[in-house]
């Protein structure tokens, strides 16, 4: 990643998931940034369990079934016991935080308006897409004027943008920004139950 937009690419979802909630830790928690990011993906929800997963180490598993205590998944569950004082922790500090998780949109803009609003009073520090593809396929703008307004954005707001999908194709289209594998040139390898990166290699 730079300091502006970078793209990151990868077709496994499950470490595209692990490495975003690394990295909204990492902007949210670690640095405090104002941070917004827009889900394609997965309701608010399933970010915010893997979040305090994360933050947590409790298995996110076990952190599902205690934020939805009547669903069908939390009866194989009902025996394990939470750390409350670590999950009261994470809730505090995602809390605490300026962190924005949206997964839908309020108003009829166009999705390039929504989510890069250039009038709003207080910018982000960091926006986050978890899937720009369909970020791309839902918007009703040309490619040229999706490029322009990200990159007025991130220059008149100071904002680092970061933007996951999985279409090698994109790389033509945005030559001039950072683009990078999951996988290349670093390796991370995560906890299936927490997310938490165990190596990079």
């Amino acid at each position: 990643m730079n300091e502006s937009i970078s793209v990151i690419l990868s077709n496994n979802l499950k470490n595209r998931i692990a490495l975003l909630i690394n990295i909204l830790e990492e902007y949210g928690i670690g640095e405090r940034k104002k941070v917004y990011m827009q889900s394609f993906l997965f309701p608010s929800s399933y970010y915010v369990n893997r979040f305090i997963s994360l933050i947590s180490k409790i298995d996110f598993k076990l952190v599902e079934s205690y934020m939805f205590p009547v669903g069908a998944k939390t009866n194989t569950f009902k025996k394990e016991k939470i750390n409350h004082h670590e999950f009261l922790l994470a809730l505090e500090k995602i809390r605490n935080s300026h962190i924005v998780i949206s997964s839908q949109k309020i108003f009829k803009d166009d999705w390039l308006d929504y989510v890069f609003d250039k009038t709003i009073n207080e910018p982000y520090d960091v926006i986050i897409i978890d899937d720009f593809d369909k970020f791309l396929k839902e918007s009703k703008k040309d490619i040229k004027t999706i490029k322009k307004k990200i990159e007025e954005y991130s220059k008149k707001y100071n904002t680092c943008i970061i933007l996951f999908a999985k279409d090698s194709r994109l790389k033509n289209k945005f030559l001039d920004w950072k683009i990078a594998k999951v996988e290349e040139p670093l390796k991370f390898v995560f906890d299936d139950k927490n997310y938490n990166i165990i190596d990079i290699s």
